[in-house]
This record gives C-alpha cells, sequence and structure tokens, in this order.
C-alpha cells in the first residue's frame, strides 16, 4: 500500500480501478516545410482552429453541464480569437516555415510557460486552458477522435499528468467515479468542473502516473487530498465505511436547503454564498443561500482575457440578478495584483505583490478602469438588490476617496439619464490589520463589514499561506485573530451596520460556533458550504454559543482554542 498527498479539489471518496488516458502531449516532430506548402499549410491550420470552435460550440450547447462549461467554453473561444497568439502561430508558419502541428506546439508551449511562470495560484492555472486547446487543435490537425472514456460497466478512477477543463466536463459521472492528477491547483477550471460533477477529485501529486500500472485499485480522498494505491484491507474497509457516513452526511445536509438558517432559540442568522462565475448562483440557491455575499469579479478578467468593457461587466451582473430572483448581490470590486494578469492591465510586476498596488490602490491608480465598472454595478443597481464593497481598505482616507468616485459616476450617469436603483449599499472589506484595529473609526463610513478572514491572518501573522515552509502557522484560531474579530463584530454592532464573515474560516463547523458566539449573523461561503452552515446554527442557542466562544477567548494558543472547538463541535454536531 501506498499513499500520495496532493491537493483536495474536490470532496468525497472513490474507490476503482485505475484507468489511464493515452497521452496527447508529446511533442511533434520539428519539421519544415518547402514555401509552396505555406499556404496549404495555413489553410490547415485554420481548419483546425474553426474544427476547435465548434467543438467548443458543442460543448457549451450539448453538455449536461451546460451552465458551468458554457463559461470555461466561452474562455477557450476567447483564447481561440487572440491575434496575437493565432498571430505568432501563423508567423511561425509563414516566415518559419514549420509544420502546422509543430508550429501550434511550440507557440502554445511558450505561451504554457509564461502562465506558469505567474506568481497568483489562480491565473497560473490557467495553463491548462491552454494546454486544453493545444491538444484540441493538435488533434484536428492529426485528423484523430478524442480517446473515450472508462463504461459504467467498468468505472475507474482517471489518472493522468493533467486534466484539462474540456476532459473533465467530457467525463460520464457514471464511468468515471474519480480522478487523480499530477499537477493542477484548486482554482483551476477542471477543480470546478469536478465540483459540478461531484466527483473526487485530487491534484498536484507529482510524478505517480508511471508507477500505476491500469486496473491497480486506488482510493481517492478528494476531502484529505490523498490518493491511496493498492490499499490493504482494512483500509478498504476502512473508506468504504467512510464512503457510507459521507453519503448519509450529503443527505442531511441536503435537506438544510429547504429550512431557514435560525439557531434553536429562533435567532435567524444570514447564510450567502461566494462566487466567480454568474452560473454559480445556480448551485448556491439549490444548497439554500440566502444570496450572494461575494462576487469576485476579476474572475471575469480571465474569462475575457483582458479589461471587460462596460457592457460585459453589467451582463454578468445581470445575469446573476436574473439567476438570484429577488435575492441580494454583494458585488466586491476587482480585487487585483501585480501578479495577477500584469501583461492584460498593463501592471508593473512587483517584488512584493501582496503588499503592493493590489485591490482598491490599482483602482485609484486606474481610475478609467475603476470608473468602468462602477458604472455597470450602478446600472445593474436598477435591476436588483445590488450592494458594492470595495476590497483591502485601511483607513478611512481610502473609503472616502472611493465613495468620491463613486458620487462622481453617479452624477454622470443621472445627467445622462440612466435608469439607477433607489440606493446603493456600500460596505468595506476587513482583511487588514489597520482596518480592523480602526474599525470604530471605518463603521461611521459604511452601510456594512465583511471580513476577509484569509487575508486578515496571512497579514496579521505574517505568514504566506503558499508557502509549505510557513503554512503550519496560518492558523485563524490564533489568540490575536479573535481578538481582533470580536472588535469588529463589536464595533459594527455599535454603530449598527451589519458584518459578515466572507473567508473559509466560516464555512468550517467548529469556527462556525465560534463566529455565532461573537455576534455574526451573517455568512458567506462556498456554495458547497451552505448546507453545513445552516446545519450548524440550527443545532445550538445564542446563549450557547456565546459560552463556548467566551471560553475560547480565554485560551493562550491556536492549538488549545482548535481542540476545545473541535469537542464542542463533535458534541453538537456528531452527524456532520
Amino acid at each position: 500500500m501506498r499513499k500520495f498527498q496532493g491537493i483536495p479539489i474536490s470532496p468525497g471518496v472513490a474507490i476503482a480501478e485505475a484507468f489511464r488516458r493515452e497521452s496527447e502531449t508529446g511533442p511533434p516532430p520539428a519539421r519544415r516545410i518547402e514555401p509552396e506548402e505555406v499556404h496549404g499549410e495555413l489553410e490547415r491550420l485554420a481548419g483546425a482552429v474553426e474544427g476547435a470552435r465548434e467543438e467548443l460550440d458543442a460543448m457549451a450547447f450539448g453538455s449536461g453541464l451546460a451552465e458551468a462549461v458554457r463559461s470555461i467554453a466561452a474562455s477557450h473561444r476567447e483564447f481561440l480569437s487572440d491575434p496575437t497568439l493565432l498571430g505568432e502561430v501563423e508567423r511561425s508558419v509563414r516566415e518559419d516555415r514549420w509544420a502546422a502541428n509543430y508550429a501550434v506546439a511550440l507557440v502554445f508551449g511558450r505561451w504554457i510557460e509564461k502562465f506558469k511562470a505567474l506568481e497568483d495560484e489562480f491565473f497560473r492555472q490557467r495553463y491548462v486552458d491552454l494546454l486544453d486547446l493545444e491538444r484540441r487543435v493538435r488533434r484536428h490537425l492529426r485528423g484523430t477522435r478524442q480517446v473515450r472514456t472508462p463504461t459504467p460497466e467498468r468505472p475507474a478512477v482517471l489518472i493522468g499528468r493533467e486534466l484539462t477543463p474540456s476532459e473533465a466536463a467530457d467525463l460520464d459521472r457514471r464511468s468515471v467515479v474519480g480522478f487523480a492528477t499530477e499537477m493542477g491547483g484548486s482554482t483551476s477550471h477542471t477543480a470546478i468542473i469536478a465540483k459540478s460533477l461531484g466527483i473526487p477529485a485530487v491534484c498536484g501529486l507529482g510524478r505517480l502516473v508511471d508507477t500505476i500500472p491500469a486496473g491497480t485499485i486506488l482510493i481517492v480522498d478528494g476531502e484529505a487530498g490523498l490518493l491511496v494505491v493498492e490499499p490493504d484491507e482494512s483500509t478498504l474497509q476502512h473508506y468504504r465505511d467512510r464512503k457510507k457516513l459521507l453519503d448519509r452526511r450529503f443527505r442531511i445536509l441536503r435537506r438544510m436547503a429547504e429550512i431557514p438558517a435560525e439557531t434553536l432559540d429562533g435567532w435567524p442568522v444570514g447564510v450567502h454564498a461566494n462566487i466567480e462565475f454568474p452560473f454559480e448562483v445556480e448551485q448556491a440557491v439549490r444548497n439554500g443561500a440566502d444570496g450572494i455575499g461575494l462576487f469576485r469579479t476579476e474572475f471575469l478578467y480571465a474569462e475575457h482575457h483582458a479589461v471587460p468593457e462596460e457592457e460585459e461587466h453589467y451582463a454578468a451582473y445581470r445575469e446573476a440578478l436574473d439567476r438570484l430572483h429577488g435575492r441580494p448581490l454583494v458585488v466586491r470590486t476587482f480585487d487585483f495584483g501585480a501578479d495577477k494578469f500584469a501583461r492584460e492591465i498593463d501592471m508593473v510586476p512587483e517584488a512584493n505583490p501582496n503588499l503592493g498596488c493590489r485591490s482598491i490602490r490599482y483602482s485609484f491608480a486606474h481610475p478609467e478602469v475603476f470608473r468602468v465598472q462602477l458604472r455597470a454595478i450602478l446600472r445593474a443597481s436598477a435591476d436588483g438588490r445590488v450592494s458594492l464593497m470595495f476590497p483591502m481598505i485601511s483607513s478611512v482616507s481610502e473609503i472616502r476617496r472611493a465613495r468620491r468616485i463613486l458620487e462622481q459616476v453617479t452624477e454622470e450617469l443621472r445627467q445622462d439619464g440612466v435608469s439607477l436603483g433607489a440606493e446603493l449599499p456600500v460596505g468595506a472589506m476587513v482583511e487588514i490589520p489597520s482596518a480592523s484595529v480602526a474599525a470604530n473609526l471605518l463603521a461611521r463610513e459604511v452601510e456594512f463589514f465583511s471580513i476577509g478572514t484569509n487575508d486578515l491572518t496571512q497579514y496579521t501573522l505574517a505568514v504566506d499561506r503558499s508557502n509549505e515552509r510557513v503554512a503550519s502557522l496560518f492558523r485563524p484560531s490564533n489568540p490575536a485573530i479573535l481578538w481582533l474579530l470580536q472588535h469588529i463584530a463589536t464595533e459594527a454592532d455599535r454603530a449598527g451596520i451589519q458584518v459578515s464573515i466572507c473567508g473559509e474560516m466560516g464555512s468550517e463547523r467548529a469556527y462556525t460556533l465560534l463566529l455565532l458566539g461573537l455576534g455574526i449573523r451573517h455568512f458567506s461561503v462556498a456554495p458547497a458550504a451552505v448546507p453545513l452552515v445552516k446545519r450548524v446554527i440550527r443545532v445550538v442557542t445564542r446563549r450557547k454559543a456565546a459560552e463556548i466562544t467566551a471560553r475560547a477567548l480565554e485560551l493562550a494558543t491556536p492549538e488549545e482554542v482548535d481542540a476545545y472547538l473541535e469537542e464542542q463541535a463533535d458534541k453538537l454536531l456528531p452527524d456532520v
């Protein structure tokens, strides 16, 4: 028995034989063509690109995951319409006289390496989309068909170096019960598809494919990010039992979708969802979300590979509102850093982008881009319940400056006769220690707070959570973080404004108890986590939660806090 630790990207347990997809990534021969062959190669290339586009159209409209796949297919079509990318391939054929197949591999390979070099995890994972397109175009050049997956009669766990988004979308849930890859990340399009399909998946396992023969029994633990190869009988039985438990937990949590989130003593709590794409609203609503508490709009830039125009912004917000059917939508203005699509938005690389010209600072430095987004948000406010949130606010001066720009844009739209909503509540992300400490001052300037626990923890503890050497120090249960959370909640309550949690901390059952005890009445979590949060809320009274939190605040170390909170969670929630 062997175990490989990777990155969890889709929860659940899968137990089946290994299936290895034949690789299509081998480099083609570096073949030069004669001058008289150039025109024919360019025609073959154009035909292959058109064939790839037609396949993407079929994906968008023919898939059972139409909503999820449509956005990804549109993103891929953007790549295939990029004149810079295609122009490089064509020049490689016309001027360097490379055969089309090799030209595609050469140019796409250069772009893939550029994306892999990006520091930001989400944008770095876009290289997989380029790899997907390279395979698709080269396959059309070769005139071969797509490789088929296992059958329902013999389901399998798919293993490979990586899995592209379209390959993931083509998986038959009855045939492929899980997958594990050597590469990839939790923010990739492949991860989004895996979660939409409900397929347990692990990525980032390192080199392993060559060591696993087809037919080997595998266990994929998508929650722990673990792949077990040739499990012994006791491990196999353990995971069979765990799978039954997870299936039972899923049935319990699914019932939460139709039940209001309120404590045992009738204290109502709002549970909202965080999204990156409008189609995710559907899953959030199915899981019982009261609305969208965080729309991360920078992901629109990933879809378009350039700064979206006002109409593209507006269309995305309007689509989300249409899917919400009257539920509220909180739009966060873009949270860019110097490591996020620097080429497309003309940013200068920085040595430490986390402390550089990111988020609201970038908005101030590029008012023309900022104002376009604000115009679209204001227009969308006429179509539904929209709130606006500014990220990475560090002072009262920043929030006042942002609001002045918002007022100017509002007046411009009114003068142009554009319909606007009656009101647009404005909030601040509290995710920097300076904003936390000065929460009493900041609360006078906004209508609501949203606490970003991920960045707040990172900045307060001076820990880069993506650095494996110090990641163990990233503990939201650190007493310093708990004190800041208590202070923020107290000052928001004193000012009479709403405060919500939108970081990962809010989706963990033990921390949900703690946050309830602090008086937090609004949570915004991943769509899949909504039922769990509602379940936690419904098993405790407000007084009991306050008692648990008071005790946690007396403890001196994050280890003590975590142990105590887990003990309390186990008592209250033995079934989850």
